[in-house]
């Protein structure tokens, strides 16, 4: 593909990724994977960017039809394109840890579930991020950005922990969701009736909350930024995005003075 026309997203907004049935045209599993395996490994280095993208077309590595297959050349078709984006960290006076968790409810046309997302940075770069499609079936969009919460407490308290033995930090580590029920779930634990079926694990956060390891602060959905972790996006919000999460254009620095 050295010679390929780029594109400028990972993943097209208007398809839907489904498994194979017995009318679909099957490819080379073993190239498939070796080629998925290839983007996770970028995805989960310097490219925060392409992890939604990489995730989804992973689902299908057991039995890829020619419609993953398609997926998976237009990451690459995307990486052609942006060939010289990495995370760029800059010198800043700023050293604190933010984070930035989403939900994307019932996205698997398959079997309902939702995907979870977050990213955290240092200094408005990246340094942590995941995209995972979450185990159970949410009933609600604020069921699945509770369960979202969780996961991403749990990379907040080992950040939280790292960071105090690096420089000494008490400070809660914010966290910024765009629902306001799962920050009133996660806040209040008088919720019992909209949250008892859900299992007993996603409760961590209340606990990280209440002793004010982690503080959840709302944001407007225009500027969370774990979105791109969680669906397809068009070109505009998604290079938005990308740049708000420090995967940029590397300069071409002549000196450290410039970098």
């Amino acid at each position: 593909m050295d010679n390929c026309k780029g594109l400028t997203t990972p993943v097209d907004i208007g398809i839907k990724l489904v498994k194979g049935t017995k009318t679909s045209e099957y490819v080379d599993a073993s190239q498939y994977q070796s080629a998925v395996g290839s983007l996770l490994y970028l995805s989960m280095k310097t490219r925060p960017d392409i992890t939604f993208a990489v995730g989804l077309a992973a689902r299908f590595s057991s039995n890829p039809t020619s419609q993953h297959l398609t997926a998976v050349k237009r990451i690459f078709r995307y990486l052609r394109k942006t060939t010289n984006y990495g995370l760029l960290f800059r010198k800043r006076n700023s050293k604190s840890i933010t984070g930035f968790s989403d939900a994307d409810w019932g996205g698997d046309v398959t079997d309902c579930k939702s995907t979870s997302g977050y990213i955290f940075q240092i200094g408005g770069t990246a340094v942590t991020w995941q995209s995972k499609k979450q185990s159970c079936v949410a009933l609600s969009t604020a069921e699945a950005e509770y369960v979202a919460l969780s996961s991403a407490a749990q990379e907040a308290t080992w950040l939280k922990q790292l960071n105090q033995d690096l420089q000494g930090s008490t400070d809660p580590i914010v966290i910024y969701e765009d629902n306001q029920s799962a920050i009133s779930i996660a806040k209040n634990p008088q919720f019992h009736g909209r949250v008892k079926h859900i299992n007993i694990k996603y409760h961590f956060i209340r606990d990280q909350v209440r002793d004010n390891i982690i503080k959840l602060v709302y944001c407007e959905t225009s500027e969370m930024i774990a979105d791109m972790l969680t669906k397809a996006l068009g070109r505009i919000k998604f290079e938005k995005f990308r740049e708000m999460a420090g995967v940029l254009p590397m300069p071409d620095c002549k000196s450290e003075e410039e970098c």
